[in-house]
């Protein structure tokens, strides 16, 4: 495979995954206002909102009314809703010949539904049904990639693509909510520490998985667990990781990789260790979450020395 056509996979799959992760925390946003609408709450949240998509970088948007409409419509932010999907769709403009047809008719569906509009297109009342929409399309399209497209290298560069996005947004996640906080379990939960631990849970689509595990009495440390460790939730930090594995060593069978590389031996440490750690040997979260985000950024950069930018002399 060329290694433009694995890096514009790898590329569409993290921004079409990146838009639903947005297009969810903010409708997960909208809706928590109904639940708690005190203004220093507010503000709180919105801060929080703002930092987790951002993901730690230099991109500095104002906390004000407007913060939503930039992170949806504005076209000159490569982290909005919009954005992140015109730059799923080009890459897969740039390698056509590599998807299905129903892969790029629903891929340009989703384009057409969101390039050119903003909020006066869409109305207030109406943000709920965009979200959905953007969520929707973006949860087709990875079904239809898996039932119409050959499972073979191009295919593992997308899920490859998809779980690290959705580590990364996990890990940021957990990163601002649970930075301060003591992970712990409490008999007595206030009204307020319970709607924002659901609001934690539902925005990663992990409050009805997480009952079915544990219960409905949330507590933060139960939490942290499964989002971290549990084994069978899609969207938990050790599915992704495993997903990712998977992936590598397929394409390491496929490309006569030796699997005792320095990405393969990253890879298979990390989930190694989500396999094996606990929750309650954790001493300082946000390190554990840091050496974990460096640890994914290392297989990323890895990935690409292995596989796309690569000098010329090692493929002669």
């Amino acid at each position: 495979m060329l290694s433009r056509v694995a890096d514009s996979l790898y590329w569409m799959s993290r921004y079409l995954e990146r838009s639903e992760n947005t297009s969810r925390l903010i409708d997960v946003h909208i809706n928590s206002m109904l639940d708690m609408n005190l203004e220093i709450v507010e503000t709180q949240r919105l801060t929080r909102l703002e930092e987790i998509l951002t993901m730690g970088t230099d991109i500095d948007i104002p906390i004000n009314d407007n913060l939503l409409h930039v992170l949806t419509f504005d076209q000159t932010q490569q982290i909005s809703i919009v954005s992140t999907i015109i730059s799923a769709r080009e890459n897969a403009r740039q390698i056509r010949e590599q998807i299905s047809s129903e892969m790029w008719t629903q891929i340009n569906k989703l384009y057409l539904l969101v390039n050119g509009l903003d909020s006066n297109n869409v109305g207030e009342n109406n943000l709920h049904e965009f979200y959905l929409h953007v969520r929707d399309g973006s949860h087709l399209f990875q079904g239809i990639t898996d039932a119409t497209m050959n499972h073979n290298q191009g295919w593992h560069f997308i899920q490859i693509g998809r779980y690290i996005e959705r580590s990364l947004s996990l890990l940021q996640l957990l990163d601002v909510h649970f930075r301060d906080a003591m992970l712990e379990t409490e008999k007595d939960i206030q009204p307020n520490t319970y709607f924002e631990m659901v609001t934690i849970l539902k925005s990663v689509s992990a409050f009805e998985a997480y009952c079915k595990v544990y219960n409905p009495n949330l507590q933060s440390l139960w939490i942290v667990e499964f989002l971290l460790f549990n084994v069978e939730f899609p969207r938990s930090l050790r599915f992704c990781v495993e997903m990712i594995q998977n992936s590598l060593q397929a394409l390491a069978d496929a490309t006569g990789q030796s699997k005792n590389t320095k990405l393969y031996r990253m890879s298979g440490r990390l989930q190694s260790n989500l396999s094996y750690d606990e929750i309650q040997d954790i001493e300082d979260l946000s390190e554990y979450l840091k050496s974990i985000r460096q640890q994914i950024y290392q297989i990323h950069g890895m990935l690409y020395d292995t596989f796309i930018t690569y000098p010329i002399e090692s493929a002669l």
